[in-house]
């Protein structure tokens, strides 16, 4: 039986001023890596990818499956991509002025990943990590960033080093604007991110795993877990993974989706014929696409 990709996202909060902007991508759509659309797109580099001989192209999920409790706020969309812009260039302003404001470094380089502008937000996170050089934050910001230029191995060493200065229960660390769990568990996130671009599904499993033990009620957490035990082929636990996201988000059609074509991978057609059935009060075309699959 072949198998099938299932659908991909993950988020990640951060903020500029007293605005918390959350980062939601997915791997299924068009319009970058945030999602405000659906269509065909290859893998992105910061995501699971495929298994050789797969053949299957990801889309990208549309914005209102994202499971993730916190304001969405699309960085596709035309107003907020012009304040990310704006961001940018207040920040490199207020640079030029005073070359030793410190505290535009951040926001700087995160208005530049928003911007997907990601080479340039990566030179401005080594600025600040030298500033900062045990800040997690910067850690964390720069693997995301050399994840989506596939820069896997650097991604895993900021992880690394981000889990290392937090210690293993977040609590070296306090963060003024974020849970030390959630700072911690996104050190995770990435790690595991970067050893999925590697191919390394079983260390991405792992990863994942403790990234959704340390948030237990985070739903994306679980999703992302989902997604890379089935690429790792570790099916019976990638089942578990989606029932907890179903759990918190009873209603989520992706998970429904994910944990139907995951029973279909085990053979399990009435399992999966039950999330079709689900899935059809939810999501029609998700679920007729789900159909399709369990007919072949």
């Amino acid at each position: 039986m072949g198998r099938t990709s299932p659908r991909q996202q993950h988020h990640r909060a951060s903020r500029i001023g007293d605005v918390t902007v959350v980062w939601i991508e997915a791997d299924l759509g068009a319009g970058g890596h945030e999602v405000i659309g659906r269509g065909e797109a290859g893998v992105d580099g910061a995501m699971p990818p495929l298994r050789a001989g797969e053949g299957r192209t990801l889309r990208r999920l549309n914005q209102e499956g994202v499971p993730h409790d916190e304001p969405r706020f699309p960085a596709q969309s035309g107003a907020l991509r012009g304040r990310f812009a704006d961001a940018a260039d207040a920040y490199k302003q207020a640079l030029k002025v005073t070359p030793d404001y410190n505290a535009a470094l951040l926001p700087l380089a995160f208005s530049l990943a928003r911007l997907e502008r990601y080479q340039e937000s990566i030179e401005i996170y080594q600025e600040a990590l030298k500033v900062e050089p045990s800040n997690p934050e910067i850690l964390n910001n720069l693997s995301f960033a050399y994840n989506h230029t596939n820069r896997y191995q650097e991604a895993v060493d900021a992880a690394l080093a981000a889990i290392k200065f937090l210690g293993d229960t977040g609590q070296a660390y306090t963060q003024g604007f974020q849970e030390r769990s959630e700072t911690l568990s996104y050190a995770y996130k990435n790690l595991g991110n970067a050893y999925n671009g590697m191919n390394r599904y079983e260390d991405a499993a792992n990863a994942l795993k403790r990234a959704a033990e340390i948030e237990p009620t985070n739903a994306s957490a679980h999703f992302n877990l989902g997604l890379t035990l089935y690429n790792a082929g570790r099916y019976s636990e990638a089942i578990e993974a989606y029932k907890q996201v179903i759990k918190l988000r009873p209603t989520l059609a992706q998970a429904h989706y994910n944990l139907g074509i995951t029973y279909f991978a085990v053979s399990d057609r009435k399992q999966a014929m039950d999330e079709y059935e689900l899935l059809k009060t939810m999501n029609p075309a998700m679920a007729q696409e789900l159909f399709k699959l369990l007919k072949q």
